[in-house]
């Protein structure tokens, strides 16, 4: 009994102290579950251009962008070609320390008006989600340090709550499962809470696991020898200075190395830096996700291929942690897996709003009870 108490206290107390940061992390989440086909509707009319007989060639697109570039005073960081017929080119440029992003219609090579709507307020909402808000307002990593904290915390409270909610009739499903509508008060939101927290409780650890493979990087290091990834081999790129890569020659060392795959989206990642190695990542015409991305890096001053990473030839493990942004965001899992995880990021509101009434209404039950106490001790 005084563990059960122990437990109860210790949820309850992290519930009513993190759980308005962890609701606001799930209803972020939530709405960023489907940003990519929420922005390509919005911007059809950019991102979606008349098919023609065939598309300029690469060579073709990427001077288009470096010539888009020196007008600009600026610099072409990303060149993504998507796998669709119908889709315009989306090219990321660095502009001082900001970014911009324009389309291209890869047919005609004109530059498209717009592209844009909706950007900035998904650009927010990853932010509040990230915590990348609070670091401007209180210094660099803080805020993403709280973030990180929460999801911890958001494990204790899956496993305390797991602990408390465990029925002395486990084999009694309806307990388990079925929310019992004849309560009323404290009794229901119980049961509302614990049921729907069974539900979603292995997709909540899912996500807060997931999460924290991209905030500590001790906790990286260990899925990466737990799924058996080799280290890193490092590209001898050492003392090379960032220069202005050739770009016939670079697509002709891709095309080389690839010659004989069949292409869907490809992305062209520029360096930014010295040493750094052009990176081409590419899906397979038959991809099984939206993830399983290929990667071939080139020496940008001499074009010759440095490494071919393909997402076949990966170990199970390593696949996995290729594809832990998708895992995170469910769409690893198609629109199912997006979908399940929406919902399970929207029940972390619940929970917050359902375990604050269960405890002020435990708080003035607890009241009443003190003040009737209080009035037999005067009156005895």
């Amino acid at each position: 009994m005084a563990k059960s108490r122990f437990w109860f206290q210790a949820h309850w107390l992290v519930g009513i102290t993190v759980g308005v940061l962890l609701a606001i992390m799930g209803f972020t989440g939530a709405m960023m579950s489907f940003q990519d086909p929420i922005l390509a509707a919005l911007n059809a009319d950019t991102r979606t251009v008349a098919v023609k007989a065939e598309r300029l060639t690469m060579p073709a697109l990427l001077d288009r962008t470096q010539a888009e570039a020196q007008r600009m005073d600026a610099r072409v960081r990303t060149v993504t070609v998507p796998g669709e017929a119908d889709g315009a080119v989306r090219v990321l440029f660095l502009s001082g320390p900001g970014e911009i992003v324009r389309y291209l219609n890869p047919y005609t090579g004109d530059w498209l008006a717009g592209g844009a709507r909706g950007e900035k307020f998904f650009e927010i909402i990853e932010e509040v989600h990230r915590g990348l808000i609070t670091d401007r307002l209180a210094g660099e990593y803080v805020g993403r340090r709280v973030v990180d904290i929460a999801a911890i915390c958001l494990i204790a409270m899956v496993a305390t709550g797991l602990y408390l909610r465990w029925p002395r009739r486990t084999t009694n499903w309806r307990v388990w499962f079925v929310i019992d509508r004849k309560l009323r008060g404290r009794g229901f939101l119980y049961s509302l809470h614990a049921v729907i927290g069974t539900y979603v409780l292995p997709l909540l650890l899912l996500s807060a696991l997931t999460g924290l493979y991209f905030a500590y990087g001790w906790y990286g290091d260990i899925l990466e020898r737990l799924a058996g990834v080799p280290p890193v081999a490092e590209e001898n790129m050492k003392g090379k200075l960032l220069v202005a890569p050739d770009i016939a020659k670079v697509w002709a060392s891709f095309e080389q190395a690839t010659a004989s795959e069949s292409h869907g989206q490809i992305a062209v990642r520029f360096p930014k830096e010295d040493e750094e190695p052009l990176r081409i990542q590419y899906l397979m015409a038959d991809a099984p996700h939206v993830t399983a991305f290929n990667t071939v890096k080139i020496d940008p001053t001499n074009s010759q291929v440095l490494s071919h990473e393909r997402y076949a030839q990966k170990q199970t493990g390593a696949r996995l942690l290729a594809s832990m942004l998708s895992i995170h965001k469910g769409a690893y899992f198609g629109i199912v897996g997006s979908l399940l995880l929406m919902l399970s990021s929207l029940a972390l509101p619940l929970f917050m709003i359902t375990g604050w009434m269960m405890y002020l209404d435990r708080r003035r039950v607890e009241e009443r009870a003190r003040k009737r106490q209080a009035e037999s001790a005067a009156t005895a």
